[in-house]
């Protein structure tokens, strides 16, 4: 008997509905049954779970949207979404995209837990997370696990609490993100436009980003490997291991991109740690962390190898009150095109850690420089001297000498 692609899609809904009494859709396919799972959790608060064939190939022709309160799973068996025809983008004036789709869609403040899938081919965005503006109470989660973000136009997994369309401005919901990654790889995606990342995080108003990513890579990526963007009342949190950012930022050349750019402005301060992390050959620079406002910067580095980034390998700046806390050990830094780890305080506050067996080498400037300033380039110090024991550390064949430079830090 032959069946109408609309027949199909009916009979397709009406199963998935049928098995949702469970709780769990299963037996997600193709396009058809992930509209219709979808569309079930949508209108049934019931549905927790929906699970996809094994190793299916899902060709979508547009962007599949989720927007249930309940928490969702998504049990990908190794299933391949290509998005590739799902969505589109416009530039404006600037060469900024502008769209609401993605291939996935969660406009959504409950948790989203997805686990062996891939998404291939974005004709936009690979995940896109939308917080709405109302959302209060619990922060919002976001887990991944053995999920592949591959060659999506523009961002690869975007988690966006932010009410500006452009990113700009501090308003967003009173809830926060909490992101964790998990064996997973986000390459090759932010190839369609500029600046965009292969994850990023745009956090606003109140509300913290909590970011956990473990044994991942992020490469390849034509924007920043990795931004976290909060601004607002809130500070940036988190811990990688084993992960590597390589590779990233080349898309746009008059405004290249880093391998993890943290950003936190107004109140609210960065506390990271990095263990057993590689950042190499990324546009612009390594790690780069900025925080302004009300807040210290705290960076704890473990094993982290940073080779052949075109700026700094590792760059902390702080601004306004606040310290620069660090404590950095066996960390490689080669060939960066500036210094190789540049720390620089600006405002009311101090660069205070330690720097134990660093090797900094072959950098076009200096190998470690640490300024700190109430006011830049000041005549004399303005404030009580900044305090960093160093232990083991190397200088060798850097373009501006291998001696650490200081303005108001005590090397001891």
């Amino acid at each position: 008997m032959k069946y109408s692609i609309l027949g199909l899609s009916l009979m397709s809904a009406l199963t998935a509905v049928a098995i949702a009494s469970t709780g769990a859709i299963k037996n997600v396919d193709d396009e058809a049954s992930l509209i219709a799972a979808f569309t079930a959790a949508n209108s049934n608060s019931g549905i927790s779970t929906i699970t996809f064939k094994h190793n299916a190939t899902i060709q979508l022709t547009a962007p599949v949207i989720y927007t249930g309160t309940q928490p969702l799973k998504l049990v990908g068996n190794k299933t391949t979404i290509d998005g590739s025809a799902a969505g589109s983008f416009t530039l404006d004036g600037n060469l900024t995209a502008i769209t609401s789709d993605g291939t996935l869609v969660f406009n959504t403040s409950a948790n989203i837990d997805i686990s062996n899938l891939t998404v291939a081919n974005s004709a936009t965005r690979g995940i896109v997370i939308n917080v709405p503006g109302d959302a209060d109470g619990e922060d919002i989660s976001v887990n991944l696990y053995k999920v592949d973000i591959l060659n999506s136009a523009l961002y690869g997994l975007h988690i966006d609490d932010n009410a500006d369309e452009f990113d700009d401005g501090t308003a967003g919901s009173a809830i926060g993100v909490d992101l964790r990654i998990t064996r997973s790889s986000f390459i090759g995606n932010g190839t369609g436009a500029i600046d965009f990342d292969g994850i990023r995080v745009d956090e606003r108003d109140e509300g913290d980003i909590n970011a956990t990513i473990i044994s991942s890579q992020i490469n390849g990526n034509g924007g920043d490997g990795i931004e976290l963007d909060e601004a607002g009342n809130g500070g940036v949190y988190g811990t990688m291991v084993r992960v590597s950012m390589n590779g990233n930022g080349f898309y746009n050349e008059t405004d290249l991109d880093d391998g993890f750019d943290i950003d936190e402005a107004d109140a609210g301060g960065i506390e990271f740690s990095l263990v057993n992390v590689t950042v190499n050959d990324n546009k612009d620079e390594g790690l780069d962390f900025d925080e302004a406002g009300e807040g210290t910067a705290e960076v704890k580095l473990r094993r982290v190898s940073a080779q052949n980034n075109a700026d700094e390998a590792i760059k902390i700046d702080e601004e306004d009150e606040g310290n620069i806390e660090i404590t950095l050990s066996r960390v490689s830094v080669t060939g960066s095109g500036d210094d190789g780890i540049q720390f620089t305080e600006l405002g009311e506050g101090k660069i205070e850690g330690k720097l134990i067996k660093i090797t900094t080498s072959n950098n076009a400037k200096y190998g470690i420089k640490m300024e700190q300033w109430v006011f830049e380039d000041e005549a004399s110090p303005a404030e009580e001297a900044g305090e960093v024991e160093i232990k083991k550390v190397i200088l060798s064949g850097n373009g501006s000498g291998d001696e650490i430079a200081t303005n108001n830090v005590t090397l001891k």
